[in-house]
């Protein structure tokens, strides 16, 4: 039927690194219109549910880096999954096999992907948006 969306296959898990900055963000999306005179607006939410975004900044040695750095290349329009480490249980774990369904979420990368190479260890930064 034209119009209807089938949902994301996730494809992989987000390795686990540990991460030297970590920000989760829960966010409802709307449709805001200020285009009255009088100042006021139209606004309606675009979703039922809240949606997550995460953002992560690593201190990585050269083969981190180089899985990390693969990993993004691969899956830049292809969703996976991603345990977001306080949430699973026991806390800070992560399944490589995707089964375990506590603390995991559907994600794609949201935006690009930022480093900074230094000798020794490198830095990258990037962000996930929920999509299931």
């Amino acid at each position: 039927m034209p119009g209807n969306l089938s949902p994301a296959v996730p494809q992989g898990v987000l390795p686990a690194n540990l991460a030297a900055a970590f920000v989760e963000e829960v966010r409802f999306e709307a449709f805001i219109n200020n285009g009255y005179f009088d100042g006021s607006s139209d606004r309606y939410s675009l979703v039922l549910n809240p949606r997550r975004f995460f953002r992560f900044t690593y201190k990585l040695t050269a083969a981190q880096y180089t899985t990390l750095w693969s990993f993004y290349q691969a899956h830049l329009v292809q969703a996976f999954y991603f345990y977001n480490p306080p949430e699973t249980t026991p806390p800070f774990t992560n399944d490589p096999s995707g089964s375990q369904t506590v603390g995991r979420y559907v994600c794609v990368f949201d935006g690009s992907w930022s480093d900074a190479v230094m000798i020794g260890r490198s830095q990258g930064s990037f962000g996930l948006r929920e999509v299931a």
